[in-house]
């Protein structure tokens, strides 16, 4: 009995740090329909950057190292010139993200391993070896390489990807509110029926208004710069007028500091509330900024749990495919070898339907030309099955991703409105809180139906 109130302190040390439902997030993000519906919209999105870089490396592709010499450039202070080659924009920028992601997450795990001098510590160091900022800073970099190199493809990929993952992003949003706050789960079938009728008008245009308050601003500071151009006038009034010009770019700051800090919780808001884009906005702009020490505490607890699931996901995948591949590949061919003819080489017949090299090479498309045209069948559909479980384990981490946000966001709205992790938005109108609160107990009393019941008349003249 002398330890309880010290048990008591360390639950509610806990529950204020939110940790309980940090480490909620794993469960959430393995609910079946939210891999899926991560795992849809990953595919879409291959298929839109697949066909604009199909349109695009019509004339000619890049080089495959494009956006490392963007960064060595920017570095050096020369400016950039970019070789062609034979690869696709799209394919160059995801190869490049995936490797930052990739670097970024893995930092959290030693370098050293407990598997070292095997291939398992081999591909647990590719995932290990870079520090985060360089990653961190990596993945701004693509992204403002596709921007300045290649505006019109980014405005087609970044618009139509934006349009892809608002549907199902918000959907997953609203699966993880409702098992956050009831412990419920939706089916994928309702989760999709809240969030179309909301795409255009609350997911989809929430993350572009910071974006469009920034044009704004910056388009009324270069017309003050054009005004500075004029003689005598324009000096008189862009001088006068200067101090409005550092207020906007003070905004600018504001906004784009509100859009990183706060940007992932702005589906959440609509999931959770079932608001416009605007109230979203303001909700994942001021919510951060008002508790700045929560949202700290929260999201870095939140990044050393996804690194660490994402490392352990990675590793358990890659020992399923090498043991696959190795088992598979010994029953392919007698011994482990396998000859197609005299004078060839002795080689699994896996390695040339599935050829991988690297430690961290998973997947790569067989050279068709090896290969007889039956073989060809297969080589596809051992391919597809491969990319399948990759595409999950991605889908993985943008399901954890959505889960933590929506997780913060609730967090977050608990620390400054007093709301509870329970009360979401139901479709009725209502909030869920306070749906699921028991109806008043009924009277136990018989009540009498007066509705039939005569006054007797009284005759007056008695």
């Amino acid at each position: 009995m002398a330890n309880e109130p010290d048990e008591v302190n360390s639950i509610g040390w806990m529950d204020a740090i939110g940790l309980p439902q940090i480490l909620r997030i794993l469960g959430v993000a393995l609910h079946p329909s939210k891999l899926a519906l991560a795992l849809a919209a990953i595919f879409l999105t291959f298929a839109l950057g697949g066909v604009l870089d199909w349109f695009w490396t019509r004339g000619g592709g890049i080089e495959e190292q494009a956006i490392t010499s963007f960064i060595a450039a920017r570095a050096d202070g020369r400016t950039y010139e970019e070789g062609e080659g034979s690869h696709g924009i799209f394919e160059v920028w995801r190869h490049h993200e995936q490797r930052c992601v990739t670097g970024l997450l893995g930092a959290a795990l030693p370098e050293t391993s407990l598997a070292t001098g095997t291939s398992v510590g081999a591909y647990v160091r590719s995932l290990s070896a870079n520090r985060p900022l360089p990653n961190l800073l990596g993945i701004g970099y693509g992204v403002l390489w596709m921007a300045k190199s290649h505006p019109v493809f980014f405005l087609l990929f970044g618009g139509g990807s934006l349009l892809i993952w608002s549907l199902f992003g918000g959907a997953i949003c609203r699966l993880a509110v409702v098992q956050f706050a009831r412990d419920e789960k939706l089916p994928m079938r309702d989760a999709l029926a809240y969030a179309w009728p909301r795409l255009l008008g609350s997911f989809l245009p929430a993350p572009c208004i910071p974006l469009a308050f920034i044009l704004i601003i910056a388009i009324a500071l270069a017309l003050g710069g054009a005004l500075l151009r004029v003689p005598i006038l324009g000096d008189l009034l862009s001088g006068v007028a200067f101090l409005l010009a550092i207020l906007g770019g003070f905004v600018i700051a504001v906004l784009m500091v509100g859009l990183v800090v706060g940007g992932s919780l702005f589906w959440p808001a609509v999931a959770a509330e079932g608001s416009d884009a605007f109230d979203a906005f303001s909700r994942g702009l001021s919510y951060p900024l008002t508790r700045p020490l929560k949202a700290i505490v929260y999201t870095v607890l939140a990044l050393l749990l996804t690194s660490i699931c994402w490392v352990l996901a990675n590793l358990f995948t890659y020992l399923s495919l090498t043991i696959t591949r190795a088992v598979v590949g010994f029953g392919t061919s007698p011994f482990g070898w396998w000859s197609r003819g005299e004078g060839s080489a002795h080689v699994s017949k896996l390695d040339l339907l599935w050829p991988v090299s690297g430690p961290g090479a998973r997947h790569v498309w067989p050279n068709w030309g090896d290969l007889t045209w039956y073989e060809h069948f297969s080589g596809f559909l051992i391919g597809v099955c491969v990319l399948i479980v990759v595409g999950l384990l991605w889908s993985f981490l943008a399901s954890f991703y959505f889960s933590a946000s929506t997780a913060i966001y609730l967090l977050l709205r608990r620390d400054v409105d007093g709301v509870d992790l329970e009360d979401v938005y139901s479709e009725n109108g209502t909030d869920d809180g306070d749906a699921n609160e028991p109806a008043p107990p009924a009277d136990d009393k018989p009540q009498t139906d007066t509705s039939d019941i005569s006054l007797p008349v009284t005759n007056p003249d008695g």
